[in-house]
């Protein structure tokens, strides 16, 4: 296609995985994306990388005397332990547990990443899923992030892998050393993990927020009916359509729970099309559960208020409440 930015080849991989017109439309937005920072033409524009939206939020911060509070916050993650409990999941998947990384931005850390490292390197779990925003910004060039990317990888300790998805300020470009440092992107893609005899469906599907390259028919086409499902999407505006799916659980992020919240943590921004108590933390729509990540790191201005980083830790139960 004109203005293609990727090879042929990576091309012709990549469409067969995504699907031709998904991939089609995502570079077309990209293109039109990165020609609106540079002049070039008109595209889509995030609120949170406006250059005046970051500097009015930064002297804010300034002038309250707060700036500096908010970027020691930006490094005081919380690991977050979660019980989901699943009537129909095989004996054989209880306890299954899975570790959730969400816009990690890994090149906006104010340490360089290492305190995120050292706080996942000791942590243990079956699967690690990362559900997208890999990189700070949502444009230029993304190898301060591949870098920061394989240094993380390399501290995750999942029996099973790591699984992830694209999010909106991500490119297609970024997939080959994602997937060379050891994440299996999924890009309307499913795949089935055994486990003690038993199978667990991961569904992943394209950015839905921004570029809308979502296919969840194509993510779920491998999935026997039987299996239990996990879908990872990177924001939670597909929960009416998941349901349609029997998704059985949720995994998503975007919304960063506010970033900057009031006491209490309501959020003053969610950037996130759906009920507002699916932006941050565990939710349930119909039999559906579903968990919003408040994110591990920042987007736009590295600071944080009553909203702190997160790694989640979720496990997989069958007996329980069913909450």
């Amino acid at each position: 296609m004109k203005n293609n930015p990727l090879s042929h080849s990576l091309y012709a991989s990549l469409a067969r995985r995504m699907g031709e017109k998904a991939i089609s439309q995502r570079l077309r937005m990209q293109v039109e994306l990165s020609a609106s920072w540079f002049g070039k033409g008109y595209g889509y524009v995030h609120l949170e990388n406006l250059d005046s939206f970051i500097r009015f939020v930064d002297l804010t911060l300034r002038l309250s005397g707060m700036r500096e509070r908010g970027k020691r916050n930006s490094l005081d993650f919380k690991i977050e332990k979660n019980k989901f409990f699943i009537p129909h999941l095989p004996q054989r998947l209880d306890g299954f547990r899975i570790l959730h990384l969400s816009d990690i931005h890994v090149d906006g850390f104010i340490d360089g990443g290492k305190t995120l490292f050292d706080m996942v390197a000791p942590l243990s779990c079956d699967l690690c899923v990362l559900t997208g925003d890999f990189r700070l910004l949502t444009h230029d060039n993304h190898k301060q992030s591949s870098i920061g990317m394989s240094r993380l990888v390399s501290q995750i300790n999942a029996k099973y892998g790591i699984f992830g998805i694209l999010g909106n300020h991500d490119f297609l470009e970024q997939i080959p050393t994602l997937e060379e440092s050891g994440v299996r992107i999924l890009l309307n893609e499913g795949q089935s993990i055994k486990h003690n005899g038993a199978e667990l469906y991961i569904a992943g599907v394209d950015d839905p927020h921004f570029y809308g390259t979502h296919d969840l028919g194509r993510a779920y086409r491998a999935r026997l009916r039987e299996m239990t499902s996990i879908l990872l999407a990177h924001s939670p505006e597909l929960y009416s359509e998941a349901t349609g799916y029997n998704t059985d659980l949720y995994l998503c992020g975007h919304t960063h729970g506010g970033q900057i919240c009031l006491p209490g943590g309501t959020p003053l921004i969610t950037h996130a099309n759906c009920p507002r108590y699916m932006t941050a933390g565990k939710w349930k729509h119909m039999n559906m559960h579903g968990y919003t990540s408040r994110g591990t790191g920042c987007s736009g201005v590295q600071a944080r208020f009553n909203c702190p980083p997160e790694i989640s830790i979720h496990t997989l139960r069958k007996v329980g409440d069913g909450s």
